[in-house]
């Protein structure tokens, strides 16, 4: 069985206090559920941010969680476009996609997310995990 998620976690320029266009098509297109947190560590790679996903981590990372059920294979394709993932972008990629576990208004949710792909010696920690109180 394939894997699969109806949630999306965004942790730095997607989040709902930003106003880019593509920050924009992801609140027209799903439904905010609530703030979250998943276990990992996130830095500052310099205009945005790059998280890394470690299931046993004792520091958490910081964003929002929403609903992307209803325009799910649309969304993706024009995220993964916007964090530049696909046939047509330069390997390696930046960002992976891919699902994790995520703590969002009581609940535990499968989310799909960009996870930072690229090593981060030399990249400041942002010790919050709150990209947005950097």
């Amino acid at each position: 069985m394939m894997q699969d998620a109806d949630y999306l976690f965004v942790y730095g320029t997607l989040r709902a206090s930003f106003q880019n266009p593509f920050a924009q098509y992801l609140r027209q297109y799903s439904r905010y559920v609530g703030e979250g947190i998943f276990s990992g560590q996130l830095f500052d790679i310099g205009t945005y941010p790059g998280a890394i996903y470690q299931p046993d981590s004792s520091s958490f990372v910081r964003g929002d969680v929403y609903d992307i059920s209803q325009h799910k294979s649309e969304l993706l394709l024009r995220l993964d476009e916007y964090e530049g993932i696909g046939a047509t972008f330069a390997q390696p990629q930046e960002y992976v996609r891919e699902i994790i576990t995520a703590d969002c208004v009581g609940e535990t949710l499968r989310c799909w997310i960009y996870l930072y792909n690229f090593p981060v010696d030399g990249k400041r920690l942002i010790g919050s995990g709150d990209y947005e109180s950097r």
